[in-house]
């Protein structure tokens, strides 16, 4: 930007901090540096690894010298693909990590080198992997508030932000997203499109959305033609109109159903002239929920349902109208926390008269992982897709001394242990929650603030990127749609077992090496890998009868990408010389291979500066 406009466009990074404050972990008293120290054993793990691939190294064709990748600290799409291209045996490892500048940052090109099994260790192995479910993308919510809080930046800051989440090439290339029908809790007051009491005929319904085509659509527009793929939009309703309900207001709800039994019907036809009317202003809803969160009789907007009752409604109203009048929008039930998401599968699944009218399961995070319900819905209905439709950190799971401008790096890492667990479980995406909030986690109408991946300080004309961000790009970033799982054999030293009762989006050493792979459109495979503990994991990503020998930091993760069909003409010819040379000292004394150099320009803070917490561009 022009100087005289560089006040207005300053974004804030997480800085490289001297130690990350996690939920229910004591700080521990550390040096000035950034960390970079290895433990004593994975040091001397660290000495065979590299005495492996000094000596077998040379048996690998030499195809592996890539382009280095220092166009931006987010490199773009183009820039990975030109890494790998036309060098099938190497890798490029795309990192962000706590205590360093690295924060999506590509680094090509990591070998491959003959595998030797005698090492043990942590081993992710893509051989024969066959894929599994269809990945459809990854995104976050327009809520009113987000667009409230955009529309109010200065414009060149508006585009920024518009580019950094939808761009493909200067951002993380979101492809989903989800709005509110009527008003929700982050909208400044509650409002709906007929306010006309017993107006049955819907004859005084807002065709033209005039609330939303002030606030929420332009934004959702201008991400519309930022971005390079399509975002798929997802609907969901808070409330009905006050008339609709039992307790005649759009806040709460009366129990166990919140909708007036008359109302059944104008409801379903109320959500269809909806989709309508959005559809007719340029933003065609791809899905939508029956209700967000049916099981919570909020202080805000909020309409109660039970499974059965929710179940019969679609069955007998909403699904007739929605297949009549838009054949292909799906429909998904449940929206609510994951503890009961199988619960409300057997109401909506289990009768084929209702389950015919709904296209999958949408849930939220708020109860902790349950993953091991979303894998029994897998296996018992394959056919129906699992929709993570909303996951945010509230404002009082900021740990002590988080700020605005940084966040908390345990919610990166927190996003990034959900996302892996309901991925690997069978979902077909994730969503986050707001997109944008200002600097105290609002607007909200009844102070229900939360903490966002991006917030903005208004008032200086400042946006403030969260560890979050980073996190997510890992996968919206390198992950598109129309990926697909693979069923990767992982072997790992540790693994999470009795880990229960713990809060949402907490995860931490005892998680060990989590990690999922998946097989994209263009023939390449991105394995993300999530360290939560406090020292680094050595680990070895195997493509037949070849491996990458990796170090991830503590509190870091990396996305792996390489070519589907590494190793597939290899034979292991010298093995066993290798594994003899491997025995023998190493050439120099590196415990492990260098990271490359994070980009020195402004998007990233040098350790000295880390207490400025400031970059500007």
């Amino acid at each position: 930007a022009p100087r005289e406009q560089s006040l207005a466009m300053r974004v804030y990074m997480p800085e490289a901090q001297a130690e990350p404050l996690l939920d229910g972990e004591k700080p521990k008293a550390v040096s000035g540096l950034p960390r970079g120290g290895v433990s004593r054993r994975a040091c001397g793990c660290a000495v065979v690894v590299v005495a492996v691939t000094l000596c077998v190294g040379m048996l690998v064709p030499r195809r592996c010298c890539g382009p280095s990748l220092l166009g931006s600290p987010i490199p773009s799409v183009a820039e990975v693909k030109a890494a790998i291209a036309g060098f099938t045996e190497c890798a490029v490892v795309v990192q962000t990590a706590y205590g360093t500048h690295d924060r999506l940052t590509a680094r090509a090109c990591e070998p491959f080198v003959p595998d030797l099994s005698v090492l043990g260790g942590n081993v992710i192995d893509v051989t024969g992997a066959t894929p599994q479910h269809e990945i459809l993308g990854f995104g976050g919510a327009f809520t009113e508030s987000s667009a409230l809080v955009w529309q109010a930046l200065p414009p060149l800051l508006r585009q920024r932000f518009i580019d950094l989440y939808f761009s493909e090439e200067k951002g993380i290339g979101f492809t989903l997203g989800r709005v509110h029908i009527n008003s929700c809790d982050f909208s400044v007051n509650s409002y709906s499109f007929d306010d006309v009491e017993e107006d049955y005929d819907l004859t005084f319904f807002d065709n033209e959305v005039a609330h939303d085509a002030r606030t929420m659509i332009p934004l959702i527009r201008q991400a519309q033609l930022t971005a390079t793929r399509k975002i798929r939009m997802l609907a969901s309703p808070w409330s009905p109109p006050a008339w609709m309900k039992k307790n005649g207001k759009m806040d709460g709800s009366d129990a166990p159903l919140g909708l007036r039994d008359q109302c059944r019907n104008v409801w379903a036809r109320y959500i269809s002239k909806w989709v309508r009317a959005y559809e007719s202003l340029g933003v065609p809803i791809w899905a939508l929920t029956m209700q967000n969160e049916p099981e919570n009789r909020a202080a805000w907007e909020a309409c109660a349902w039970t499974p059965e009752g929710a179940a019969q409604w679609v069955r007998e109203e909403l699904g007739p109208v929605l297949r009549n009048d838009f054949p292909e929008l799906k429909i998904f039930a449940f929206d609510h926390n994951k503890d009961h998401v199988l619960e409300w599968a057997e109401a909506s699944f289990s009768d084929p008269p209702t389950s015919k009218y709904f296209d999958g399961i949408a849930f939220h995070w708020y109860s902790g992982d349950s993953f091991e319900q979303l894998r029994a819905i897998r296996e018992r209905w394959p056919d129906k897709m699992l929709l993570p439709s909303e996951a945010t950190y509230e404002k009082y799971r900021w740990p002590e001394g988080t700020e605005l401008k940084h966040g908390s790096w345990s919610n990166g890492e927190g996003y990034a242990h959900d996302m892996l667990g309901d991925l690997k479980a069978g979902s077909v995406g994730w969503l986050d929650w707001n997109l944008l909030l200002d600097e105290k986690g609002g607007p909200n109408h009844l102070g229900n603030d939360c903490d966002a991946a991006i917030m903005a300080n208004v008032t200086s004309g400042e946006l403030h990127i969260h560890p979050q961000y980073y996190y997510m790009g890992h996968f919206s970033k390198y992950i598109p749609p129309g990926s697909r799982l693979l069923n990767a054999s992982v072997f790992l030293e540790r693994t999470a077992s009795g880990i229960s009762g713990r809060p949402y989006g907490t995860c931490g050493g005892l998680d060990g090496l989590e990690s999922a792979s998946f097989l994209r459109p263009d023939g390449q495979v991105a394995t993300v890998v999530l360290n939560c503990g406090d020292e680094p994991l050595l680990y070895r990503l195997r493509s037949h009868g070849l491996a990458l020998l990796l170090e991830i930091p503590a509190h870091a993760i990396q996305t792996v990408l390489h070519a589907a069909d590494v190793g597939a003409g290899f034979h292991p010819h010298a093995e066993a010389e290798a594994g003899k040379a491997a025995a023998e000292p190493p050439a120099h004394n590196s415990t492990h291979a260098p990271l490359a150099e994070a980009p020195n320009d402004t998007h990233t803070h040098e350790p000295e500066a880390a207490a400025k917490a400031s970059a500007s561009e």
